[in-house]
This record gives structure tokens, C-alpha cells and sequence, in this order.
């Protein structure tokens, strides 16, 4: 649900209290009559990631949401430029190697010399070809191999700068953090800046500078003591997290061969690194292998933020849920559906306290729809059935349907809220949830009977 960005609905809730997508305020009244304000979560939306505030901030203004679509958009840059880059790289290889072998099949000869030793000869005037020839095949060769390392290498620095970005907006929603720093200035230093501003500002440079010289088990360490909160705990990604952090290390230190620092750092973290792993082997990196290290940093990354976002601003609520809503909503459409489901579980399930009922059902509803979509049928009814769904408005119990086929029960919904109810036309276009509805009977049917024309659905949909 809230998989529209561009609707405005009105939703029952369980205390039937109205909810609109919108960000809104509603007044209701309580049973001694007295008039409260209750928030609701704002729409998606076609823009950056996350709702935009209603006083907008200043650009270099420190945010969460603003480090969090950040550290997004720099990985996925990453991810996306890695496989053309190899396919350009792996073109190229193949045609120095081509080209090598067809000079070896029309300059080179094999000779026999007395002793029956066969060996391949070059005429003189041929040798700076060959030469050339050859390096271009090592180079290409080796491009293949480096490349990927060295965009897992990039990866990392990302990783890291961005928790350098996360430790500043800390510090600056929560100036008091500082208290607890052991970064001082001396008296002569203090009077070259121009304000005290300035001079907080370069006790908090000294302090995450501090903290990122550490490893990365060292920082969560830190973290977890500074702002009193525990950030490992269930966490079924870190030993990915510190075995792919650590291989970053050989390449960056030890051109990726195997150090004892390595296997012991690794084994310590719960690691299952393979007996046949010693010291002097050389790691290497894969495509494969660096899909599955974006995903571990994206959630690392994502989840980290969240939880200092929500730990650090509680009064900030409802816009973190919204971000987090439409990060999950925006994977949901590009059908990255492992990572629909490791986030939304975290927004459902991990997380505790949420600014609203509605917006976790609408996670919820989106993460039953990446379970069906990769195959999970089972998995996606177990958790509808887990919810009691009777007094949510038409366009939850459309979703409820369409997600356990009930496209004869759906589509009489569909009729229901008529042209101008809570799911507007163009959703029925763009919601992944509709995704097998829209190609049945009783959709094209009913759509049919409710706008007059025949359903089509729009080009890059």
C-alpha cells in the first residue's frame, strides 16, 4: 500500500482514526472530549528518497536523510557502473587475445630443433609487434581481475565516509555528546577562530577523525558506548560485514593475499572462512562476489542510519519512517526483492516503535508483495493472515486480495471505490502490487466497466 505516488486516500485504522497518505494533522476527540492532534505519513513521492520536510532545511544543513539518500545514491553508482565497465573490459580482453592469436597463427612458427625440443620462433622484424601485442593481453588480463577489487575498494571508502557523515549530524543534533569527548583545545588555539562555532566544529572533526582511524568492529564498539545504544545485537549481516571490510584491507595493504591478521580478525567475528584458507593465498573478487558486499553495506548502511536517526531525533519520527517507507516502495518497483525483504522486515519487525499503524501495514503489505514476487507465496499469506486487516478502508483489503489471488473479490472492490475512490487510476498502472492482477480477466474486465476503454499499460512500467 502506499506504493502510489501520487494519491491521496483516506484510510481506516484500527481505533478507526482517519489516515490520509499525505502528510497531514487531523484533530480527533477522545472520549472525555478533548481535542488531540494525531500525525499521519505522507505519501511516496517521484522525488528524492524520504519526505520532504515541512520547513525545508538549508542544503548544507547536517541531516539523517540527507547522509542516508547520499550514501544511496553513491553505492548504487557503484553497482550500476561495475557491470559495464566489466563487459567493456571483457571486450576488450577478447580482442587482444584475438588479435595475439591471429599473429601467432601468421608470424610465428613452431621449429624442431636436434634434439627433438620443439620451439616457437619469431623473425626479428616481427618481435615489437608481438611485444605489443603481448602487453596489451597482460593488461587487459589483469584490468579484469583489479577491477572489481577495485570497486569493492570503493565501496568501502563510501561506507566509511559516510559513517564520518553520520558521527557529524550526531554531534550536531545532539551538541551534549560532546561533553564526553577528550578533545580539548589550548587557549592560544581557541583565539585563531573566528567563533566558538568554529571551534566546536573542529573538536567534532578531531572526534570522528579519531574514530575513523579505527577498524570497523571498533567503531560499532564505539558507538554503542557513546550513544548508549546496542547496534550488533541480531545483526545476521556483520560477520559478511567484517570478512568483506577485512578483505578490502588486503587489497587496499597486501594486494588481497591472505594475512594472519586476516584469518584471525575473521575467525573471532564468527567468520566460516573454509580450512583450506592459509596464510599466502590470494583473495579475489567477483562480480557475484560483489553483489552480495552492495548488499551487505546497503544494509549495514541503511540500518545504521535508521536506528542513530530514530535513537538521536525521536521528535523526528515520522519523516524517518517515511524515508525508510519509500527506500523500501522505490527497491519494490526496481524488483530488488531480497533487499525489499531484508529492509521491510527491519521496518515491521526490528523496529519497535513506528510513528503510525498505517504506515507499518503499508511496509508490510509491500514486503508481502516482495515475498510472493520472488516465489514465496507461503511466506506472504503467513504474514497477511498475521493481521487483522477488518477495519483498514477498501484500498488494504484490495491489497490483501490481490496478493492471495482473490482477483474475483478484488475486482468487486475495484468497483466499489469507482473512479474517484482511494486508488486512483494511475495506480492501478504503476502499484507493484497489482502486478499479476492487472493481466487478469477481472481486472481488464472490471477496468473496462469502471473507465470505458480498454486497460494499457504505459510504456516503461
Amino acid at each position: 500500500m502506499a506504493e502510489d505516488r501520487k494519491r491521496s486516500r483516506t484510510t481506516k485504522q484500527t481505533s478507526s482514526q482517519k489516515a490520509s497518505p499525505k502528510k497531514t494533522t487531523k484533530r480527533t476527540t477522545s472520549s472525555a472530549g478533548k481535542t488531540s492532534k494525531k500525525t499521519v505519513p505522507r505519501k511516496p513521492s517521484s522525488k528524492p528518497r524520504g519526505p520532504v520536510q515541512k520547513n525545508q532545511e538549508k542544503s548544507d544543513t547536517p541531516s539523517f536523510q540527507q547522509e542516508i539518500n547520499r550514501f544511496v545514491r553513491h553505492i548504487e553508482s557503484l553497482a550500476k557502473a561495475l557491470e559495464p565497465t566489466m563487459t567493456a573490459m571483457s571486450n576488450l580482453h577478447k580482442k587482444s587475445l584475438d588479435s595475439m592469436n591471429n599473429f601467432m597463427k601468421e608470424k610465428v612458427f613452431l621449429s624442431k630443433e636436434k634434439d627433438g625440443t620443439k620451439i616457437l620462433r619469431i623473425k626479428p622484424a616481427y618481435m615489437q609487434q608481438f611485444q605489443k601485442r603481448l602487453k596489451a593481453l597482460s593488461s587487459s588480463e589483469l584490468a579484469v581481475d583489479n577491477i572489481p577489487q577495485i570497486f569493492l575498494c570503493s565501496l568501502i571508502n563510501k561506507y566509511d565516509a559516510y559513517l564520518g557523515r553520520l558521527l557529524r549530524v550526531a554531534f550536531f543534533v545532539k551538541p551534549e555528546l560532546l561533553s564526553a569527548s577528550q578533545k580539548s583545545i589550548t587557549f592560544a588555539n581557541l583565539v585563531q577562530f573566528e567563533s566558538l562555532e568554529s571551534a566546536r566544529e573542529s573538536i567534532v572533526e578531531k572526534e570522528v577523525e579519531s574514530v575513523i582511524r579505527d577498524s570497523h568492529i571498533d567503531h560499532f564498539k564505539w558507538m554503542e558506548n557513546r550513544f548508549d545504544i546496542e547496534l550488533r545485537k541480531d545483526l545476521n549481516v556483520w560477520a559478511s560485514f567484517i570478512e568483506i571490510t577485512e578483505r578490502r584491507n588486503l587489497f587496499v595493504h597486501c594486494d588481497g593475499i591472505v594475512s594472519s591478521q586476516y584469518l584471525r580478525v575473521c575467525k573471532k567475528q564468527g567468520v566460516e572462512l573454509g580450512d583450506d584458507l592459509k596464510v599466502g593465498a590470494k583473495l579475489l573478487v567477483d562480480q557475484v562476489y560483489f553483489r552480495k558486499a552492495f548488499d551487505c553495506i546497503f544494509e549495514i548502511g541503511i540500518k545504521l542510519g535508521h536506528v542513530l536517526w530514530r535513537k538521536l531525533q525521536p521528535s523526528a519520527m515520522q519523516d524517518a519512517d517515511g524515508a525508510l517507507h519509500l527506500t523500501g516502495y522505490d527497491l519494490l518497483t526496481e524488483e530488488r526483492y531480497e533487499l525489499v525483504k531484508m529492509l521491510l522486515h527491519f521496518a515491521t519487525d526490528t523496529l519497535k516503535k513506528v510513528s503510525s499503524d498505517v504506515n507499518r501495514r503499508m511496509n508490510l503489505i509491500n514486503l508481502c508483495s516482495a515475498h510472493k514476487f520472488s516465489g514465496d507465496k507461503k511466506k506472504c499469506d503467513t504474514l497477511l493472515d498475521s493481521e487483522d486487516w477488518t477495519a483498514c478502508g477498501p484500498d488494504f483489503h484490495i491489497a490483501v486480495d490481490v496478493l492471495k489471488e482473490k482477483y474475483t473479490e478484488a475486482a468487486a472492490i475495484m468497483k466499489r471505490i469507482g473512479v474517484k475512490g482511494e486508488v486512483k487510476r494511475e495506480d492501478y498502472s504503476t502499484w507493484p502490487l497489482f502486478k499479476a492482477f492487472r493481466t487478469s480477466e477481472e481486472f481488464l474486465a472490471t477496468y473496462q466497466e469502471l473507465f470505458g476503454e480498454e486497460f494499457v499499460l504505459p510504456e516503461g512500467t
